[in-house]
């Protein structure tokens, strides 16, 4: 593969830890708002209208562990989420400007969040799940390739750095 194909690549992959950044900093964001209990019993009075009786579905069951949450967990989980959102986007920075720590970084991090994932796709099975799960393996074992190649992006076939 060519030096710009690999920039290409590591670009889209950039591009989708940028956006679960995005997506993790707006749920801290959501999560951190569940702290004002006004929010929070707004929540509650709008679910007790919802036709989910009995807490049989999905986002019945949803509601009643949102519901049950202690102030504390909501600062566990927004912190959480705010720490991931960072990862995330330190990973996408440095496969953006192409920087060979960035690739060892994402192919570490992403590598060790797939047991989980396979765990939450057998237990709980979704397409969302299973799509994420099937890109990140995908982003693990292109990242893989390039680094037992010894290349970035940023280098030609020859080992020698292109400037940009």
């Amino acid at each position: 593969m060519s030096a710009h194909a690999n920039e290409r690549a590591l670009r889209v992959i950039a591009v989708y830890k940028f956006i679960k950044s995005a997506g993790l900093v707006i749920l801290a964001c959501v999560v951190f708002g569940f702290l004002h209990t006004e929010f929070l019993d707004a929540v509650a009075r709008w679910v007790e209208h919802l036709p989910i009786q009995n807490g049989r579905n999905i986002l019945g069951h949803f509601f009643d562990t949102l519901l049950g949450m202690t102030p504390r967990r909501f600062i566990v989980a927004g912190s959480f989420a705010l720490a991931y959102a960072t990862l995330f986007a330190v990973e996408g920075f440095g496969l953006w400007t192409g920087k060979r720590w960035a690739e060892y970084l994402t192919t570490i991090a992403t590598a060790s969040l797939i047991p989980f994932e396979l765990y939450e796709l057998v237990h709980h099975a979704t397409l969302a799940k299973a799509i994420v799960l099937i890109v990140n393996i995908a982003i693990v074992i292109y990242l893989w390739y390039l680094l037992k190649r010894g290349k970035t992006a940023r280098n030609d076939d020859n080992g020698h750095s292109n400037p940009l």
